[in-house]
């Protein structure tokens, strides 16, 4: 007779992703003004929304490299997507097509603060956040097929983890606080 052990394990990833993290709090303002924030096709307040969920999903993914109870606040308030839309021109009706050159290279303008549990302030600026090396990755067209926002993922990541160094490792197992 054969047992089966039936066990139930929840990852320990999924145990510990917020307890030792900070939080962001995003906000975008003045998104009708932003330089580049339009699809190449479909419907713009769509995909406006789904930009927004997906950059604040980076700002909080980026947060959790944080030390507990501290607080980012970001205020998003220009965007030039990677790439122009331009005309392509059918048979009968023109459609038009995202185009990535070296000169249009991602660039994000926001005003960032980050606070304590206190609410004291560690850090604020206001800054323009561009990657003009973005076409350097050999393999950022593979990535950029799964990650439409890749460019501006990557850049984001490196700013943050320029900008906040001193707090991600302070937050690194061993860091001093």
């Amino acid at each position: 007779m054969k047992r089966i052990w039936v066990t139930s394990l929840i990852p320990l990833s999924l145990i510990a992703t917020s307890v030792f993290a900070g939080e962001a709090k995003v906000t975008f303002k003045d998104v009708e003004k932003y330089t580049d924030f339009s699809p190449a096709t479909g419907i713009e307040s769509r995909f406006q929304e789904k930009t927004k969920e997906d950059f604040t999903e980076k700002f909080n993914e980026l947060a959790s490299l944080l030390p507990e109870k501290q607080t980012l606040e970001v205020t998003v308030t220009d965007v030039d997507l990677t790439g122009r839309i331009e005309p392509t021109f059918g048979q009968s009706a023109t459609s038009y097509i995202r185009v990535v050159r070296p000169i249009d290279f991602p660039r994000i303008n926001l005003t960032y603060k980050l606070t304590d549990a206190q609410g004291q302030v560690i850090k604020e600026n206001s800054v323009v956040v561009k990657d003009m090396g973005f076409d350097m990755d050999s393999m950022a067209s593979i990535k950029r097929n799964r990650d439409i926002n890749y460019y501006e993922h990557k850049m984001l990541e490196e700013w943050f983890r320029e900008t906040f160094s001193e707090q991600i490792k302070a937050n690194q197992p061993g860091g001093s606080a």
